[in-house]
């Protein structure tokens, strides 16, 4: 009779043989990745600065990974149709997205039919960048608290672009936190409110730094202040910032890589050490500085923690200001 201890190597034995060529292609299929192009959706059109970003990253990514990083632009509803399609795709590692604040914003502005906070899976943060306030040229406030004065004496009377969740977001703060009333005019676009704020038809407008610097140094429109949390933007060394009048005050982008929630952990472990040594390629860095990008790059574990921090930064500021997705 033969002994318990050959007994379970004997069935240490089958089971190996069994499960051999199942596990197999499995393991290789993880190394093998990626065997084909590779889609990156980008959730606003080609162009944008969303877009901008997207296509230099996914040039260094594609010659580091020896694949296609192939750009698919699905604009519309806020983000929400390119984060839907998204999540409805295969979890194999063929289908990234290029994520934003919108992630964060979105679920506490819409009714979605689906759920971000569990349907996506970081993978990287790539860069941050913040906003600076800006005002027309006819506008006679020259500094936040000549713009509050001015508001209070004038209810209704000032206006503020509201071109997306976080530049509607920065009208609606300064709003409740600087406790007057002013009109928040929703546009489908940053390229449509700047125009009517260099011709007069808003007063204020919060526009990412990147964005605003040619406008400012071609005098079309003003800059009053930076959202950061101290002076000294790279943009704007010299602005004050809002939060001196209104304290806490603090308006910031960022953008990142994520994919659908079950994406195998081989796969994104890759993706994340990809993303780490193109985001340290100084062409890129000097790259994205020059489009007015700081590069700020987290893993996945360390992007995961500023998303739950993020998550519940947007609701309690969203539940404060009342603001309702346009």
């Amino acid at each position: 009779m033969n002994s318990p201890k050959s007994f379970r190597a004997a069935c240490a034995l089958v089971l190996a043989t069994l499960l051999g060529p199942v596990a197999a292609p499995a393991a290789s299929a993880a190394v093998a990745w990626p065997e084909r192009p590779v889609k990156l959706v980008v959730p606003y059109p080609a162009g944008a600065g969303a877009d901008t970003t997207a296509r230099l990253v996914g040039e260094k990514l594609s010659a580091r990974l020896g694949q296609p990083i192939v750009i698919e632009n699905r604009p519309g509803a806020a983000t929400n149709i390119a984060m839907e399609w998204v999540v409805h795709q295969p979890a194999d590692g063929y289908t990234l997205f290029f994520a934003l604040p919108t992630v964060v914003q979105n679920p506490y502005l819409y009714k979605l039919r689906f759920d971000p906070r569990a349907e996506l899976r970081p993978v990287a943060k790539l860069t941050e960048v913040s906003f600076v306030l800006l005002a027309s040229s006819e506008f006679p406030a020259r500094s936040v608290p000549e713009l509050l004065k001015l508001a209070a004496e004038k209810p209704g009377q000032v206006s503020c672009g509201s071109p997306g969740a976080t530049p509607g977001l920065g009208c609606e703060l300064l709003k409740s936190r600087g406790k007057v009333d002013i009109t928040v005019v929703p546009y489908k676009g940053n390229a449509p409110a700047l125009t009517d704020l260099a011709g007069g038809q808003i007063n204020l407008l919060f526009d990412l730094v990147s964005s605003a610097k040619p406008h400012v140094a071609a005098g079309r429109v003003r800059a009053i202040a930076t959202t950061n949390s101290k002076r000294g933007d790279p943009q704007f060394p010299e602005l004050p910032t809002v939060a001196e009048t209104l304290p806490g005050f603090e308006l910031t982008a960022w953008q990142g890589v994520m994919v659908p929630a079950r994406t195998p952990d081989a796969v994104v472990q890759r993706l994340e050490r990809e993303l780490a040594a193109v985001m340290a390629d100084p062409d890129v860095q000097a790259r994205l500085a020059g489009n007015g990008l700081t590069p700020s790059f987290e893993d996945a574990a360390h992007f995961r923690q500023t998303l739950a921090r993020e998550f519940t930064r947007y609701e309690k500021l969203i539940r404060e200001t009342g603001m309702k997705g346009e």
